[in-house]
């Protein structure tokens, strides 16, 4: 939106203020001396004025008892006055109860939090409790620590193919007669 646009909106804003009698003394008196000396500012007084009067025109609608009783209920009248000067034929200023965020959630969060932790915790103290000690690794390897000497006369893994081929050829052979 303009510059210009957003003045004429305020301005006609301000007309408006006046002609219902809502702007503060200070403030129709600045609108009255414009009024007086600005023939734009009359001319679209004037045209609000006529949109009032066929305003008047119209039919008025009229809600029904039912109506008001179902919207009466839905919303809760506040004991507030208005600050308007003649606050008795105002209509009731009403306030809208809305619902309240939940309380639960910061709890909600810290207990998340407090579990989270623990179980962090528990799973380190049973990880530590399971784990075997760094000297146990040699127990895994027990068995070929007692033959190290045997493996060391073997050599390499050429040794052994050869050894595990003559033991396939001799699997094969016949058993020798008695």
């Amino acid at each position: 939106m303009s510059h210009e646009n957003l003045q004429s909106q305020s301005f006609t804003e301000r007309l408006v203020a006046y002609l219902d009698g809502e702007l503060p003394e200070s403030d129709a008196r600045d609108v009255e001396q414009s009024l007086a000396s600005d023939p734009a500012m009359r001319a679209e007084v004037e045209q609000l004025n006529r949109a009032w009067d066929m305003l008047d025109l119209l039919e008025r609608p009229n809600a029904s008892g039912e109506f008001s009783h179902r919207t009466l209920t839905a919303l809760h009248v506040s004991g507030a006055t208005t600050a308007l000067p003649n606050e008795h034929s105002a209509a009731p200023t009403v306030a809208i109860e809305t619902t309240q965020p939940s309380r639960f959630k910061v709890p909600r969060l810290v207990a998340w939090s407090v579990g989270l932790v623990v179980v962090s915790l528990l799973g380190f103290v049973v990880g530590r409790l399971t784990a075997r000690p760094d000297g146990d690794v040699w127990l895994d390897d027990l068995a070929l620590i007692e033959q190290l000497d045997v493996y060391r006369e073997i050599g390499d893994a050429q040794f052994l193919r050869d050894f595990q081929r003559e033991r396939d050829r001799d699997d094969r052979r016949p058993p020798p007669t008695r």
